[in-house]
Protein backbone atom coordinates (compact mmCIF):
# COMPACT_ATOMS: atom_id res chain seq x y z
CA UNK A 1 0.00 0.00 0.00
CA UNK A 2 1.13 3.45 -1.14
CA UNK A 3 1.79 5.76 2.24
CA UNK A 4 0.01 8.50 0.21
CA UNK A 5 -3.31 5.51 -0.26
CA UNK A 6 -3.04 5.05 3.28
CA UNK A 7 -2.83 8.53 4.85
CA UNK A 8 -6.05 8.56 2.26
CA UNK A 9 -8.05 5.98 4.23
CA UNK A 10 -6.84 7.38 7.81
CA UNK A 11 -8.28 10.56 6.64
CA UNK A 12 -11.31 9.06 5.53
CA UNK A 13 -11.85 6.88 9.13
CA UNK A 14 -10.93 9.98 11.19
CA UNK A 15 -13.60 11.91 9.57
CA UNK A 16 -15.52 8.82 9.86
CA UNK A 17 -15.52 8.98 13.49
CA UNK A 18 -15.51 12.66 14.18
CA UNK A 19 -18.87 12.74 12.29
CA UNK A 20 -20.49 9.30 14.19
CA UNK A 21 -18.91 10.76 17.57
CA UNK A 22 -21.92 13.44 17.87
CA UNK A 23 -24.58 13.66 20.41
CA UNK A 24 -28.17 15.16 19.18
CA UNK A 25 -31.32 16.40 21.99
CA UNK A 26 -34.70 15.56 20.45
CA UNK A 27 -36.43 16.88 23.74
CA UNK A 28 -35.98 18.55 26.80
CA UNK A 29 -39.42 17.90 29.24
CA UNK A 30 -40.36 17.64 32.35
CA UNK A 31 -40.01 14.16 33.52
CA UNK A 32 -43.31 12.66 35.19
CA UNK A 33 -45.34 14.41 32.29
CA UNK A 34 -42.89 14.09 29.54
CA UNK A 35 -44.46 17.73 28.16
CA UNK A 36 -42.19 19.37 26.33
CA UNK A 37 -43.75 23.43 27.08
CA UNK A 38 -42.24 24.54 29.99
CA UNK A 39 -39.58 23.78 32.65
CA UNK A 40 -40.72 24.85 35.87
CA UNK A 41 -37.53 25.94 38.39
CA UNK A 42 -36.65 23.04 40.49
CA UNK A 43 -38.35 20.18 38.20
CA UNK A 44 -36.65 17.24 37.38
CA UNK A 45 -36.36 16.85 33.76
CA UNK A 46 -35.13 14.67 30.89
CA UNK A 47 -33.07 15.11 28.37
CA UNK A 48 -33.30 12.24 25.61
CA UNK A 49 -31.67 11.94 22.33
CA UNK A 50 -28.98 9.78 21.28
CA UNK A 51 -25.85 9.65 22.84
CA UNK A 52 -26.85 12.51 25.47
CA UNK A 53 -25.85 9.61 28.23
CA UNK A 54 -23.94 6.56 29.44
CA UNK A 55 -24.40 3.25 30.74
CA UNK A 56 -27.29 3.67 33.39
CA UNK A 57 -25.81 5.37 36.34
CA UNK A 58 -27.84 6.73 39.34
CA UNK A 59 -26.14 9.73 41.56
CA UNK A 60 -25.76 9.42 44.73
CA UNK A 61 -25.85 12.36 47.63
CA UNK A 62 -24.93 14.78 47.73
CA UNK A 63 -25.92 15.04 44.14
CA UNK A 64 -23.26 16.18 41.28
CA UNK A 65 -23.45 19.39 39.66
CA UNK A 66 -20.05 20.79 37.67
CA UNK A 67 -18.63 16.86 38.29
CA UNK A 68 -21.30 15.48 36.39
CA UNK A 69 -22.18 12.68 36.14
CA UNK A 70 -20.36 9.41 34.11
CA UNK A 71 -18.57 12.28 32.47
CA UNK A 72 -22.16 14.05 31.94
CA UNK A 73 -22.82 17.99 32.66
CA UNK A 74 -26.00 19.82 32.16
CA UNK A 75 -26.09 23.89 31.90
CA UNK A 76 -28.80 25.76 31.56
CA UNK A 77 -28.69 29.42 30.06
CA UNK A 78 -31.25 31.97 30.64
CA UNK A 79 -31.71 35.46 31.12
CA UNK A 80 -27.92 35.64 30.73
CA UNK A 81 -27.29 33.68 33.59
CA UNK A 82 -25.25 30.30 33.25
CA UNK A 83 -26.48 27.57 35.46
CA UNK A 84 -25.33 24.22 36.40
CA UNK A 85 -27.85 21.84 36.60
CA UNK A 86 -28.11 18.96 39.49
CA UNK A 87 -27.35 15.27 38.06
CA UNK A 88 -29.63 12.56 39.34
CA UNK A 89 -29.07 9.90 36.61
CA UNK A 90 -27.86 8.96 33.43
CA UNK A 91 -28.26 6.54 30.39
CA UNK A 92 -27.48 6.30 26.92
CA UNK A 93 -30.03 7.87 25.59
CA UNK A 94 -31.50 9.77 28.38
CA UNK A 95 -29.91 12.18 31.24
CA UNK A 96 -32.05 13.48 34.57
CA UNK A 97 -31.59 16.48 36.21
CA UNK A 98 -32.98 19.14 38.70
CA UNK A 99 -33.16 22.55 37.30
CA UNK A 100 -32.23 24.41 40.33
CA UNK A 101 -34.58 26.75 41.87
CA UNK A 102 -32.76 29.72 41.25
CA UNK A 103 -32.61 29.82 37.91
CA UNK A 104 -34.15 32.83 36.44
CA UNK A 105 -37.32 32.73 34.50
CA UNK A 106 -37.71 32.83 30.51
CA UNK A 107 -36.73 31.61 27.41
CA UNK A 108 -32.90 29.90 27.02
CA UNK A 109 -31.03 26.72 26.55
CA UNK A 110 -30.43 23.65 27.99
CA UNK A 111 -26.42 22.18 27.07
CA UNK A 112 -25.21 19.04 27.37
CA UNK A 113 -21.53 17.97 27.70
CA UNK A 114 -21.24 14.26 27.06
CA UNK A 115 -17.31 13.88 27.98
CA UNK A 116 -16.70 17.00 25.61
CA UNK A 117 -19.42 16.23 22.96
CA UNK A 118 -21.90 18.81 23.19
CA UNK A 119 -25.41 19.73 22.14
CA UNK A 120 -28.27 22.50 22.87
CA UNK A 121 -31.84 23.05 22.85
CA UNK A 122 -34.23 25.72 23.79
CA UNK A 123 -36.54 25.88 26.98
CA UNK A 124 -38.33 28.54 28.83
CA UNK A 125 -38.47 28.03 32.45
CA UNK A 126 -41.78 29.11 34.36
CA UNK A 127 -42.21 29.30 38.08
CA UNK A 128 -44.34 26.13 38.09
CA UNK A 129 -45.88 23.17 36.16
CA UNK A 130 -46.42 20.08 37.25
CA UNK A 131 -46.27 16.75 36.28
CA UNK A 132 -47.75 13.46 37.31
CA UNK A 133 -45.59 10.59 37.67
CA UNK A 134 -47.38 7.04 36.38
CA UNK A 135 -46.74 3.07 36.73
CA UNK A 136 -44.83 3.04 33.57
CA UNK A 137 -42.46 5.30 34.03
CA UNK A 138 -41.03 7.02 31.76
CA UNK A 139 -44.81 6.93 29.47
CA UNK A 140 -46.48 9.95 31.15
CA UNK A 141 -50.39 8.28 30.29
CA UNK A 142 -51.27 5.69 32.44
CA UNK A 143 -52.11 4.64 36.12
CA UNK A 144 -50.63 7.22 38.37
CA UNK A 145 -48.40 6.80 40.65
CA UNK A 146 -50.86 7.34 43.51
CA UNK A 147 -50.85 6.09 46.69
CA UNK A 148 -54.06 5.38 48.91
CA UNK A 149 -54.09 6.20 52.31
CA UNK A 150 -55.74 4.06 54.66
CA UNK A 151 -57.45 4.78 58.15
CA UNK A 152 -54.38 2.66 59.84
CA UNK A 153 -51.78 5.48 58.39
CA UNK A 154 -50.31 3.22 55.86
CA UNK A 155 -50.32 3.42 52.18
CA UNK A 156 -51.14 1.41 49.44
CA UNK A 157 -50.74 1.32 45.85
CA UNK A 158 -53.74 2.36 44.29
CA UNK A 159 -54.64 -0.21 41.51
CA UNK A 160 -57.76 -1.59 39.88
CA UNK A 161 -57.79 -4.00 42.86
CA UNK A 162 -56.85 -1.67 45.25
CA UNK A 163 -59.20 0.97 44.73
CA UNK A 164 -59.49 4.23 46.66
CA UNK A 165 -63.47 5.12 48.19
CA UNK A 166 -65.19 8.73 48.05
CA UNK A 167 -64.07 10.74 51.05
CA UNK A 168 -60.71 8.86 51.32
CA UNK A 169 -56.92 10.16 50.45
CA UNK A 170 -54.59 9.81 48.13
CA UNK A 171 -50.94 10.61 47.68
CA UNK A 172 -49.91 11.41 44.11
CA UNK A 173 -46.05 11.42 43.32
CA UNK A 174 -44.78 14.56 40.50
CA UNK A 175 -42.70 17.30 39.92
CA UNK A 176 -42.92 20.58 39.06
CA UNK A 177 -44.50 22.88 41.78
CA UNK A 178 -42.24 25.29 42.05
CA UNK A 179 -39.09 26.83 43.76
CA UNK A 180 -37.68 25.95 47.04
CA UNK A 181 -35.12 27.53 48.98
CA UNK A 182 -32.97 24.73 50.61
CA UNK A 183 -29.65 22.61 49.25
CA UNK A 184 -31.11 20.71 46.26
CA UNK A 185 -28.22 18.50 46.10
CA UNK A 186 -29.12 16.88 49.24
CA UNK A 187 -32.07 14.78 50.38
CA UNK A 188 -34.85 15.33 52.84
CA UNK A 189 -35.82 18.33 51.53
CA UNK A 190 -39.66 18.93 52.82
CA UNK A 191 -40.26 22.69 51.73
CA UNK A 192 -43.63 23.58 50.44
CA UNK A 193 -43.51 25.64 47.45
CA UNK A 194 -45.98 28.62 47.65
CA UNK A 195 -47.80 28.02 44.11
CA UNK A 196 -51.61 27.75 44.08
CA UNK A 197 -52.94 25.42 42.00
CA UNK A 198 -56.25 23.20 41.15
CA UNK A 199 -56.66 19.33 41.06
CA UNK A 200 -59.47 17.73 39.97
CA UNK A 201 -60.78 13.56 39.88
CA UNK A 202 -63.21 13.66 36.71
CA UNK A 203 -64.14 16.53 36.84
CA UNK A 204 -64.64 17.23 40.00
CA UNK A 205 -62.72 19.06 41.70
CA UNK A 206 -61.29 17.47 44.88
CA UNK A 207 -59.95 19.01 48.43
CA UNK A 208 -56.10 19.63 48.83
CA UNK A 209 -54.21 18.35 51.88
CA UNK A 210 -51.40 19.32 51.92
CA UNK A 211 -48.71 19.85 48.71
CA UNK A 212 -44.96 19.67 48.63
CA UNK A 213 -41.40 18.26 48.38
CA UNK A 214 -41.30 14.58 49.91
CA UNK A 215 -39.92 11.02 49.16
CA UNK A 216 -42.03 8.54 47.40
CA UNK A 217 -43.43 5.34 48.72
CA UNK A 218 -41.78 1.88 49.07
CA UNK A 219 -42.37 -0.65 46.33
CA UNK A 220 -42.16 2.04 43.04
CA UNK A 221 -41.37 0.31 40.23
CA UNK A 222 -37.47 -0.27 39.61
CA UNK A 223 -37.42 1.79 36.29
CA UNK A 224 -37.39 4.73 38.01
CA UNK A 225 -33.73 6.10 38.13
CA UNK A 226 -34.45 8.20 40.93
CA UNK A 227 -32.45 7.71 44.71
CA UNK A 228 -35.54 8.53 47.17
CA UNK A 229 -35.43 11.76 48.87
CA UNK A 230 -34.24 14.20 45.72
CA UNK A 231 -35.53 17.47 46.06
CA UNK A 232 -37.36 17.99 42.47
CA UNK A 233 -39.96 15.10 43.88
CA UNK A 234 -43.70 16.64 44.88
CA UNK A 235 -46.53 14.51 46.66
CA UNK A 236 -49.21 15.85 46.88
CA UNK A 237 -52.57 14.76 49.41
CA UNK A 238 -55.78 15.14 48.12
CA UNK A 239 -59.46 13.89 49.32
CA UNK A 240 -61.18 11.84 46.65
CA UNK A 241 -64.23 14.25 45.65
CA UNK A 242 -67.69 12.43 46.30
CA UNK A 243 -69.83 11.42 43.24
CA UNK A 244 -66.94 9.66 41.36
CA UNK A 245 -66.62 6.19 40.88
CA UNK A 246 -64.75 4.52 37.54
CA UNK A 247 -62.02 2.13 36.88
CA UNK A 248 -59.62 4.61 34.93
CA UNK A 249 -60.36 8.40 36.69
CA UNK A 250 -58.58 11.14 35.50
CA UNK A 251 -56.22 13.32 37.73
CA UNK A 252 -54.96 16.53 36.32
CA UNK A 253 -53.32 19.40 38.03
CA UNK A 254 -53.92 22.91 36.94
CA UNK A 255 -51.49 25.61 37.60
CA UNK A 256 -52.77 28.85 35.74
CA UNK A 257 -53.40 27.99 32.37
CA UNK A 258 -50.99 24.46 32.30
CA UNK A 259 -52.33 21.41 32.59
CA UNK A 260 -50.32 18.32 33.75
CA UNK A 261 -50.44 15.08 31.84
CA UNK A 262 -53.98 13.34 32.84
CA UNK A 263 -52.90 9.88 35.05
CA UNK A 264 -55.86 8.22 36.18
CA UNK A 265 -56.18 6.25 39.25
CA UNK A 266 -58.91 3.71 40.27
CA UNK A 267 -61.94 4.75 42.39
CA UNK A 268 -64.70 2.64 43.77
CA UNK A 269 -67.75 3.04 46.59
CA UNK A 270 -66.39 0.12 48.32
CA UNK A 271 -62.54 0.34 47.65
CA UNK A 272 -62.88 -3.10 46.38
CA UNK A 273 -61.92 -4.48 42.92
CA UNK A 274 -63.49 -1.91 40.16
CA UNK A 275 -65.37 -3.41 37.60
CA UNK A 276 -65.22 -2.13 34.00
CA UNK A 277 -67.58 -0.13 32.21
CA UNK A 278 -70.33 -2.08 30.28
CA UNK A 279 -71.30 -1.94 26.43
CA UNK A 280 -74.56 -2.12 25.04
CA UNK A 281 -74.12 -5.46 24.16
CA UNK A 282 -75.53 -8.64 26.11
CA UNK A 283 -73.16 -10.54 28.33
CA UNK A 284 -74.31 -13.49 25.93
CA UNK A 285 -73.42 -11.86 22.95
CA UNK A 286 -70.16 -10.51 23.70
CA UNK A 287 -69.26 -14.24 25.30
CA UNK A 288 -70.52 -15.56 21.30
CA UNK A 289 -68.26 -12.95 19.75
CA UNK A 290 -65.33 -13.58 21.68
CA UNK A 291 -62.84 -15.74 20.04
CA UNK A 292 -64.34 -15.45 16.45
CA UNK A 293 -62.20 -13.73 13.98
CA UNK A 294 -63.75 -11.61 11.67
CA UNK A 295 -67.37 -9.17 12.45
CA UNK A 296 -69.90 -7.83 10.48
CA UNK A 297 -71.93 -4.70 12.35
CA UNK A 298 -75.22 -2.43 11.20
CA UNK A 299 -76.35 0.74 12.25
CA UNK A 300 -79.60 2.49 11.68
CA UNK A 301 -79.11 6.12 13.36
CA UNK A 302 -81.90 8.60 13.59
CA UNK A 303 -82.18 12.30 14.77
CA UNK A 304 -82.56 15.80 15.61
CA UNK A 305 -79.94 17.73 14.73
CA UNK A 306 -79.44 21.59 15.62
CA UNK A 307 -76.64 23.38 13.90
CA UNK A 308 -75.03 26.64 15.03
CA UNK A 309 -72.55 29.13 13.37
CA UNK A 310 -71.27 33.09 12.67
CA UNK A 311 -71.53 33.27 9.74
CA UNK A 312 -68.91 35.91 7.59
CA UNK A 313 -71.55 38.38 8.68
CA UNK A 314 -71.02 37.54 12.08
CA UNK A 315 -74.42 37.44 12.17
CA UNK A 316 -75.57 33.66 14.12
CA UNK A 317 -76.61 30.93 11.88
CA UNK A 318 -79.07 28.09 12.97
CA UNK A 319 -80.40 25.16 11.18
CA UNK A 320 -82.32 22.27 12.80
CA UNK A 321 -83.11 18.72 10.97
CA UNK A 322 -84.63 15.67 11.26
CA UNK A 323 -83.03 13.09 9.39
CA UNK A 324 -81.45 9.72 9.48
CA UNK A 325 -78.78 7.28 7.65
CA UNK A 326 -77.46 3.35 8.15
CA UNK A 327 -73.88 2.08 7.83
CA UNK A 328 -73.59 -2.06 7.22
CA UNK A 329 -70.16 -3.25 7.08
CA UNK A 330 -67.60 -6.46 7.56
CA UNK A 331 -63.87 -6.19 8.96
CA UNK A 332 -63.40 -9.95 7.59
CA UNK A 333 -59.40 -9.61 9.91
CA UNK A 334 -60.77 -8.23 12.86
CA UNK A 335 -61.25 -10.38 15.89
CA UNK A 336 -64.83 -9.63 16.78
CA UNK A 337 -63.78 -8.72 20.85
CA UNK A 338 -61.81 -6.12 19.08
CA UNK A 339 -64.81 -4.16 18.06
CA UNK A 340 -66.11 -1.51 20.82
CA UNK A 341 -69.48 -0.93 20.60
CA UNK A 342 -71.47 2.15 22.06
CA UNK A 343 -70.30 1.52 25.44
CA UNK A 344 -72.02 3.24 28.73
CA UNK A 345 -69.21 5.72 29.70
CA UNK A 346 -68.41 6.86 32.92
CA UNK A 347 -70.26 9.72 34.63
CA UNK A 348 -69.03 12.72 35.93
CA UNK A 349 -65.76 12.17 33.68
CA UNK A 350 -63.88 13.75 30.41
CA UNK A 351 -61.42 11.94 28.26
CA UNK A 352 -59.11 13.79 25.88
CA UNK A 353 -57.49 12.81 23.01
CA UNK A 354 -59.03 9.30 23.29
CA UNK A 355 -58.03 8.79 26.91
CA UNK A 356 -58.71 7.12 29.40
CA UNK A 357 -61.40 5.52 27.61
CA UNK A 358 -64.33 3.85 28.94
CA UNK A 359 -62.18 0.94 29.98
CA UNK A 360 -59.10 2.16 29.76
CA UNK A 361 -58.37 2.16 26.14
CA UNK A 362 -58.46 5.33 23.59
CA UNK A 363 -55.14 6.33 21.98
CA UNK A 364 -53.66 4.40 24.29
CA UNK A 365 -53.58 1.33 26.10
CA UNK A 366 -54.73 0.55 29.93
CA UNK A 367 -50.82 0.84 30.97
CA UNK A 368 -50.60 4.24 28.75
CA UNK A 369 -48.81 2.74 25.88
CA UNK A 370 -50.01 4.60 22.69
CA UNK A 371 -51.90 2.50 20.13
CA UNK A 372 -50.97 1.99 16.75
CA UNK A 373 -53.87 2.37 14.49
CA UNK A 374 -53.75 0.02 12.04
CA UNK A 375 -56.42 0.69 8.84
CA UNK A 376 -58.73 -1.95 8.42
CA UNK A 377 -59.85 -3.62 5.66
CA UNK A 378 -63.67 -3.43 5.25
CA UNK A 379 -66.36 -4.71 3.33
CA UNK A 380 -69.40 -2.48 2.72
CA UNK A 381 -72.53 -4.92 2.87
CA UNK A 382 -75.54 -4.78 0.21
CA UNK A 383 -78.69 -4.64 3.04
CA UNK A 384 -80.99 -3.82 0.03
CA UNK A 385 -83.25 -0.32 -0.43
CA UNK A 386 -84.92 1.18 1.39
CA UNK A 387 -84.48 0.93 5.05
CA UNK A 388 -87.97 2.38 6.45
CA UNK A 389 -88.52 4.90 9.01
CA UNK A 390 -92.03 4.62 10.56
CA UNK A 391 -93.43 6.75 13.47
CA UNK A 392 -96.74 9.10 14.43
CA UNK A 393 -95.25 11.58 11.93
CA UNK A 394 -95.71 9.27 9.20
CA UNK A 395 -92.98 6.79 7.00
CA UNK A 396 -89.77 8.10 5.61
CA UNK A 397 -86.91 6.20 3.49
CA UNK A 398 -83.17 5.86 3.92
CA UNK A 399 -82.12 4.69 0.43
CA UNK A 400 -78.72 3.17 -1.28
CA UNK A 401 -76.62 5.20 -3.00
CA UNK A 402 -74.62 3.06 -5.37
CA UNK A 403 -71.01 5.26 -6.86
CA UNK A 404 -68.97 2.43 -9.17
CA UNK A 405 -68.99 -0.35 -7.34
CA UNK A 406 -69.50 1.21 -3.18
CA UNK A 407 -72.44 1.63 -1.79
CA UNK A 408 -73.59 3.43 1.54
CA UNK A 409 -77.00 5.11 2.66
CA UNK A 410 -76.33 8.71 3.56
CA UNK A 411 -77.93 11.25 5.85
CA UNK A 412 -80.96 12.32 4.73
CA UNK A 413 -83.55 15.02 6.16
CA UNK A 414 -86.83 13.81 7.55
CA UNK A 415 -89.61 16.51 7.18
CA UNK A 416 -92.96 17.01 6.52
CA UNK A 417 -93.24 20.71 5.37
CA UNK A 418 -90.32 22.42 7.55
CA UNK A 419 -87.22 20.80 8.28
CA UNK A 420 -86.81 19.40 12.15
CA UNK A 421 -90.14 18.89 12.80
CA UNK A 422 -90.87 14.54 12.19
CA UNK A 423 -89.64 13.05 15.07
CA UNK A 424 -92.45 14.14 17.26
CA UNK A 425 -92.41 12.30 21.03
CA UNK A 426 -93.93 8.18 20.35
CA UNK A 427 -92.66 5.00 19.28
CA UNK A 428 -90.63 4.14 15.89
CA UNK A 429 -89.69 1.32 14.35
CA UNK A 430 -87.16 0.86 11.26
CA UNK A 431 -87.57 -2.19 8.84
CA UNK A 432 -86.03 -3.63 5.67
CA UNK A 433 -86.88 -6.23 3.09
CA UNK A 434 -83.11 -7.15 3.28
CA UNK A 435 -80.19 -7.35 0.27
CA UNK A 436 -77.81 -9.46 -1.04
CA UNK A 437 -75.47 -9.08 2.57
CA UNK A 438 -77.64 -8.58 4.90
CA UNK A 439 -81.24 -10.20 5.41
CA UNK A 440 -84.77 -8.88 6.36
CA UNK A 441 -84.50 -7.07 9.31
CA UNK A 442 -86.58 -4.73 12.23
CA UNK A 443 -86.22 -2.56 15.18
CA UNK A 444 -87.76 -0.30 17.47
CA UNK A 445 -86.81 2.64 19.53
CA UNK A 446 -88.65 5.61 21.14
CA UNK A 447 -88.27 9.53 20.94
CA UNK A 448 -88.62 10.82 24.45
CA UNK A 449 -92.05 12.23 25.80
CA UNK A 450 -89.95 15.47 26.25
CA UNK A 451 -86.99 16.28 23.67
CA UNK A 452 -83.82 16.78 25.08
CA UNK A 453 -82.97 20.36 25.10
CA UNK A 454 -80.37 22.18 25.74
CA UNK A 455 -80.97 25.29 27.90
CA UNK A 456 -78.04 27.35 28.48
CA UNK A 457 -76.78 27.28 25.20
CA UNK A 458 -73.51 29.88 25.39
CA UNK A 459 -73.39 33.08 22.91
CA UNK A 460 -71.06 32.00 20.05
CA UNK A 461 -70.96 35.10 18.72
CA UNK A 462 -68.30 35.94 21.68
CA UNK A 463 -65.58 33.86 22.23
CA UNK A 464 -65.51 30.93 24.60
CA UNK A 465 -63.26 31.48 27.84
CA UNK A 466 -61.00 28.51 28.35
CA UNK A 467 -59.83 29.36 31.64
CA UNK A 468 -62.84 29.28 32.79
CA UNK A 469 -65.56 26.24 33.77
CA UNK A 470 -68.12 25.72 31.17
CA UNK A 471 -71.81 25.05 32.53
CA UNK A 472 -73.90 22.86 30.32
CA UNK A 473 -77.68 22.42 31.46
CA UNK A 474 -80.67 21.06 29.97
CA UNK A 475 -84.47 19.47 30.19
CA UNK A 476 -85.93 16.53 28.62
CA UNK A 477 -84.30 13.64 27.27
CA UNK A 478 -84.47 9.58 27.37
CA UNK A 479 -84.60 8.23 30.56
CA UNK A 480 -81.51 6.26 31.38
CA UNK A 481 -79.44 7.48 29.28
CA UNK A 482 -76.69 9.65 28.80
CA UNK A 483 -75.87 13.53 28.25
CA UNK A 484 -72.36 13.12 26.01
CA UNK A 485 -70.38 16.71 25.36
CA UNK A 486 -67.46 16.71 23.07
CA UNK A 487 -65.19 19.44 22.01
CA UNK A 488 -62.43 19.93 19.42
CA UNK A 489 -59.85 22.20 17.71
CA UNK A 490 -56.90 21.80 14.88
CA UNK A 491 -53.79 23.55 15.91
CA UNK A 492 -50.23 22.50 13.60
CA UNK A 493 -52.31 19.95 12.08
CA UNK A 494 -53.29 17.95 15.11
CA UNK A 495 -56.81 17.45 16.26
CA UNK A 496 -57.41 17.64 19.60
CA UNK A 497 -60.80 16.65 21.12
CA UNK A 498 -62.46 15.54 24.70
CA UNK A 499 -65.57 13.48 25.70
CA UNK A 500 -67.62 14.02 29.07
CA UNK A 501 -70.50 12.19 29.85
CA UNK A 502 -73.36 12.79 32.47
CA UNK A 503 -76.44 10.66 33.29
CA UNK A 504 -79.24 12.12 31.85
CA UNK A 505 -81.18 12.95 35.12
CA UNK A 506 -78.55 15.38 36.54
CA UNK A 507 -79.54 18.02 34.49
CA UNK A 508 -76.55 19.62 34.21
CA UNK A 509 -72.54 19.04 33.90
CA UNK A 510 -69.71 21.29 34.70
CA UNK A 511 -66.51 20.80 32.02
CA UNK A 512 -63.54 21.85 34.21
CA UNK A 513 -61.52 24.64 32.65
CA UNK A 514 -58.60 22.01 32.37
CA UNK A 515 -60.60 19.87 30.10
CA UNK A 516 -60.83 23.24 27.99
CA UNK A 517 -57.33 24.45 27.92
CA UNK A 518 -56.56 21.22 26.60
CA UNK A 519 -58.06 22.24 23.45
CA UNK A 520 -55.80 25.47 21.14
CA UNK A 521 -56.93 28.49 20.15
CA UNK A 522 -59.23 29.14 17.70
CA UNK A 523 -56.95 32.13 16.60
CA UNK A 524 -53.59 28.98 16.11
CA UNK A 525 -56.13 27.35 14.12
CA UNK A 526 -57.47 27.55 10.31
CA UNK A 527 -61.09 26.04 11.08
CA UNK A 528 -63.43 27.02 13.81
CA UNK A 529 -63.42 25.33 16.95
CA UNK A 530 -66.31 22.71 17.57
CA UNK A 531 -68.95 22.09 20.81
CA UNK A 532 -71.32 18.92 20.60
CA UNK A 533 -73.70 18.62 23.45
CA UNK A 534 -76.15 15.14 22.66
CA UNK A 535 -78.60 12.78 24.39
CA UNK A 536 -78.06 9.45 22.65
CA UNK A 537 -80.37 6.38 22.98
CA UNK A 538 -79.71 2.29 21.45
CA UNK A 539 -81.40 -0.38 21.03
CA UNK A 540 -80.64 -3.67 19.22
CA UNK A 541 -81.57 -5.69 16.26
CA UNK A 542 -81.09 -8.65 14.55
CA UNK A 543 -80.65 -9.67 11.03
CA UNK A 544 -79.32 -12.34 8.55
CA UNK A 545 -75.70 -11.87 8.10
CA UNK A 546 -74.87 -9.49 11.04
CA UNK A 547 -73.51 -10.54 13.79
CA UNK A 548 -75.51 -7.37 15.55
CA UNK A 549 -77.33 -4.50 15.04
CA UNK A 550 -77.79 -1.17 16.39
CA UNK A 551 -80.84 1.30 16.05
CA UNK A 552 -80.84 5.03 17.79
CA UNK A 553 -82.13 7.96 18.13
CA UNK A 554 -80.25 11.08 19.14
CA UNK A 555 -80.92 14.76 19.54
CA UNK A 556 -78.11 16.84 19.61
CA UNK A 557 -76.26 20.40 19.29
CA UNK A 558 -73.26 21.39 17.17
CA UNK A 559 -71.84 24.88 17.69
CA UNK A 560 -68.84 26.05 15.83
CA UNK A 561 -66.88 27.89 18.52
CA UNK A 562 -64.06 30.42 18.44
CA UNK A 563 -61.95 29.12 21.77
CA UNK A 564 -60.08 31.74 23.13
Amino acid sequence: MSLQLFKSLLCAFLLAGTVSAQITIKSVVNAASRQPTNLAQGVLFAVTGPGVGVDAQTATFPLPTTGGLGGVTVQAAVSGAVVDCIMVYVKPNEVGAILPSGTPLGAGTITVNNNGLTASKDINVVDAEFGIFTTNYPVALGPALAFNVNADGSNTLNTTTQSVMPGQDVLINGTGLGAVSSDETQSGVTDVPSTPFKIYVGFQPATLVSAGRGTCCDGIDPNYQVPPGIAAWDVIRFTVPDGVAGCYMPVAVQIGKTVSNLAVISVDPSGAACQPTASILPPELTDTLANQTGVSLGHVGIGRSIAMRVNNKGVLATTKQDGGSATFIRYPDLPASAITPETIYPENVCSIGGWPGANGPGSADVNGNPVTIVPLKSIALDAGTPIVVQGPSGSRNIVKRTVGNLFDYPSVTFGNTTPGNFFDPGHYTVTDAGGKDVGNFSGAIDVPSEHFIWTNIPDITQPLDRTQDLLIQWTGGAPGTQVIVAGSGLANGVDTAFLCAAAVEAGQMTIPSYVLLQIPPTSESPLAGGLTVENPSWSLFNAPGLDYGTFSYDDSYHLSVNYQ
